[in-house]
């Protein structure tokens, strides 16, 4: 997102000493008195900042002789940047300023699928100078983007990736030259890019309607490829016929969404939606947005058209993909809700039971694992050990259309749970094989 600036905070922190020395004044009567020699002042020592390591002590910021080096140079935006002076300006850097000035820092993120993340967004970048195919079994694409994968047991941030980045042994060099790039490499697109997300959003609308109870798991609604409302003809992909919900989910029917909404009503899909983690900041160590939620108040004109798009992830909607992920994660729970850490064992807070549904998130789940099949070639998630569980977007933007994807892995016991979004792109889905391979192929 162009329009985007980042601020950089900083810190100043000034520490001093005194040494007071006593002098003793021996007399002795009949004799002279002499000074005693003066005591040399203690060097001050100073300290190297300790170390950040990954969750299995891979070393991602070190210290020598006062200066800082990235053995892996991943995740800029999470280790963050220190001044030339050495004082922290960002990230876990400044977040646990005070943990680093008297030792280590071991981090949630794995290095491994960090670099994945980092690798899949490049390819995306890569991909899209080609030109964009919306084709089904084009190659995944998007100019900039972010991903993010959470571990279902715990909340912890396995995997935070944002682009474009740069490079923090570089950075003051770098600085003035990043701060012009209209890319906006300094936004950390993962915890502060705003954006519509689309049809992932259709399990939270899904949720809301059946826990209320305006649809049954049987409710059918037709599809005709358009809904004539207000004067305005409200489209969808194809003509899907009459579909039920787990269908709908399964194929992204969005006329049976529009039709949800309606019988739903805005005040309930947006009390659901927080329940899922959106118009809300997540509590985390770095600095987040929460977005904004669709209603009367978010929106200019407001009336059944801002409705029904607002129930399929449009209308005024705004969100970061690390909230996409989180409501991945909250499906994956069956309505567990955990808050995201990017510390090893940092978990800030006891998990929260925000539905108690089982029956409605093994019906969400079972059509995001059918949605798996529309996959293809290289990308085909059937080649995974286990089935996956998956729901696409395209949401319309300021580029036209971005790419989204959430989803969990394995989808009959959950492990992990993750967001892709790539800007102006197509195809978000297909990275998913990527992903998942590689949390396989490096399971602790």
């Amino acid at each position: 997102m162009k329009n985007n600036s980042v601020s950089l905070m900083l810190i100043s922190v000034v520490t001093a000493g005194a040494v007071c020395l006593g002098v003793l004044t021996e007399t002795v009567l009949g004799a002279s008195s002499a000074e005693p020699a003066e005591e040399p002042e203690p060097q001050a020592v100073q300290r190297e900042r300790g170390s950040i390591y990954d969750r299995r002590g891979v070393l991602l910021a070190g210290s020598s002789e006062g200066e800082r080096y990235y053995p892996e140079a991943l995740c800029p935006n999470i280790l963050g940047t220190l001044s030339s002076d050495g004082s922290a300006q960002s990230g876990i850097e400044l977040a646990l300023d005070s943990e680093l000035r008297r030792g280590d820092v071991y981090l949630s993120i794995d290095s491994r699928l960090q670099r994945t993340a980092e690798d899949i967004l490049r390819t995306a970048a890569a991909q899209y100078e080609k030109g964009v195919s919306y084709d089904t079994a084009a190659p995944y694409c998007g100019s900039a983007g972010a991903v993010v994968i959470l571990s279902c047991r715990s909340g912890e941030v396995l995997a935070c990736a944002s682009y474009p980045d740069y490079r923090l042994d570089s950075f003051p060099q770098d600085f003035a030259s990043l701060s012009a790039d209209e890319s906006s490499p300094l936004l950390d697109r993962a915890l502060q890019g705003l954006y519509r997300p689309g049809s992932t959003f259709k399990a939270v609308t899904a949720a809301a309607a059946l826990c209320e109870g305006v649809i049954s798991p049987e409710t059918s609604f037709y599809c005709g490829a358009r809904l004539r409302l207000g004067g305005t003809d409200f489209s969808c992909v194809r003509s899907h016929g009459y579909t039920n919900v787990s269908r709908a989910l399964e194929l992204s029917c969005n006329i049976f969404f529009y039709r949800t909404a309606l019988l739903l009503g805005i005040e309930r899909l947006d009390r659901y939606a927080r329940l899922f983690g959106y118009g809300q900041a997540p509590l985390c160590e770095l600095p987040t947005l929460g977005g904004q939620l669709a209603s009367p108040d978010s929106s200019e004109y407001w009336g059944d058209g801002q409705l029904i798009q607002a129930a399929i992830g449009q209308s005024s909607m705004l969100c970061t993909p690390m909230q996409m992920a989180l409501e991945a994660l909250t499906v994956a729970d069956r309505g567990r809700q955990l808050s995201p850490t990017f510390i090893r064992y940092g978990g800030i807070h006891e998990p929260v039971s925000v539905l108690r549904a089982d029956r409605v998130f093994e019906l969400i789940t079972k059509a995001m694992t059918a949605s798996s099949a529309y996959t293809y070639g290289d990308y085909a998630l059937s080649q995974l050990e286990h089935p996956c569980a998956v729901k696409t977007g395209t949401p319309q933007s300021p580029r036209g259309y971005d790419s989204a994807v959430i989803g969990f892995y394995p989808a009959d016991r959950p492990e992990i749970a993750f967001a892709v979004m790539l800007e102006g792109g197509a195809n978000a889905k297909h990275a998913v094989y990527e992903l998942c391979k590689a949390f396989e192929d490096n399971k602790e």
